[in-house]
This record gives C-alpha cells, sequence and structure tokens, in this order.
C-alpha cells in the first residue's frame, strides 16, 4: 500500500471516529433539572422546573465553558507556537498556509445560533431566553 493510500484510509477512518463522536450524548437528571450534552461540553438538552433555573444553568455553563476554552488556548498555543511543532505541519500540510484554529468551533445549520455553545434556539425559546 502506497504512502498516499495509507494516508486516504487515515483520513477516512479519522472521519468515521469524528462523526461518531459527534453523535455522543451524555445525559444526568438531578432532581427536576435533566442536562444533555455533547461530548465537547455543549449543552443539546435542557429540562428544568422554572425559566429562573434554565436561565441560571445556562449563563453559568457559558461562563465555565468560556473559561475552559481560554485555559485550552493558552496551553494549546505552547504547543502550536513551537518551532519543532511547526516544521513538522508544514512537512505534513506545506500548502495549507492558514495556522490552526486557537479555539473549537462547531458550525451549527440553525442561522439563528450566535454562540455554538449556547443553549439550542429550541430550548432557548422553550424557557423565554430568546
Amino acid at each position: 500500500m502506497t504512502g498516499e493510500r495509507r494516508l486516504a484510509e487515515l483520513a477516512r477512518k479519522a472521519r468515521r471516529v469524528q462523526d461518531a463522536v459527534a453523535r455522543i450524548r451524555g445525559a444526568a437528571v438531578v432532581g427536576e433539572v435533566r442536562i444533555e450534552v455533547a461530548p465537547d461540553g455543549r449543552i443539546t438538552g435542557l429540562t428544568a422546573p422554572d425559566q429562573a433555573l434554565a436561565q441560571a444553568v445556562s449563563t453559568a455553563h457559558a461562563e465555565a465553558l468560556r473559561r475552559a476554552q481560554v485555559q485550552t488556548a493558552t496551553l494549546r498555543a505552547e504547543l502550536a507556537d513551537d518551532p519543532i511543532v511547526r516544521a513538522a505541519l508544514h512537512l505534513f500540510a506545506p500548502d495549507d498556509p492558514a495556522p490552526p484554529p486557537r479555539l473549537p468551533f462547531h458550525p451549527t445549520s440553525d442561522p439563528e445560533e450566535v454562540n455554538p455553545y449556547a443553549l439550542p434556539t429550541p430550548i432557548r425559546r422553550r424557557y423565554g431566553l430568546g
């Protein structure tokens, strides 16, 4: 098998794993609150007994996630800025002039979603949050 074919096979495997991970959801129920999250921490489902509680959970979640992303970006920058890592990236992807993104971004098909880590639009609407 040629190197090019091995890389193509690896790319297919990586895509399959990435797609499978994207479908994973974790859910927990505490009292009357049920929350479901994606592996990256986004809330994908939230059920709470009242709007104030749902808003508090949403606000706390957004701030905690923002703080974690800042810390993650700082740590990843240390590795991404290393000259050896840059040389290796150039070796493997010499035609890609764009630098890797510092923070993960998860595009959404919902044009109303400004923050990809916010509660999904239907959940925000259910609790009168926007």
